[in-house]
């Protein structure tokens, strides 16, 4: 019988640890959607007026203190690097700068979604074609090209 007990309070705590993560990575997504629309400027974190890749993820994971990281290379430092199949909703996304060829961390994005559908992404681009904070269908899109990884923060 105590053995029984003991599952049932480790199912208890896993499930508990679930929806903690679920609950904080839909608030990480409902934190960055609350700036949709908002305008690219290089080098600001002004929320509700302009960011850049940086500012934008680091307005939106220092809100829920996760972290306070300001500069996009600086995110291959934080967290725990885990593959791209199991990239999760809140993860962050690294990627190239756009300097054909280059591998060095130069934009970063938040995952709003990775499902049947396909993952997709929240971030700040500089691009004409699609400028500000936008999601974005990652497959879609030319970022593959430039993926480096994804990192686990919470």
């Amino acid at each position: 019988m105590k053995w029984l007990v003991s599952i049932f309070l480790l199912i208890s705590a896993y499930s508990n640890a679930q929806d903690s993560w679920e609950n904080k990575a839909d608030s990480i997504v409902d934190l960055a959607k609350e700036q949709l629309g908002v305008p690219y400027k290089w080098a600001t974190s002004a929320p509700g007026k302009s960011f850049d890749c940086s500012g934008f993820t680091a307005h939106v994971y220092g809100t829920m203190d996760i972290t306070d990281c300001r500069s996009s290379k600086g995110y291959a430092s934080v967290g725990q690097k885990v593959d791209f199949s199991e990239a999760r909703k809140g993860d962050c996304l690294l990627f190239a700068g756009t300097s054909p060829g280059s591998k060095t961390v130069g934009h970063v994005g938040i995952v709003v979604e990775n499902n049947e559908n396909g993952l997709k992404f929240i971030h700040c681009s500089s691009s004409k074609n699609h400028f500000g904070v936008v999601i974005t269908d990652y497959e879609s899109s030319g970022y593959p090209k430039r993926f480096l990884q994804v990192r686990r923060l919470f």
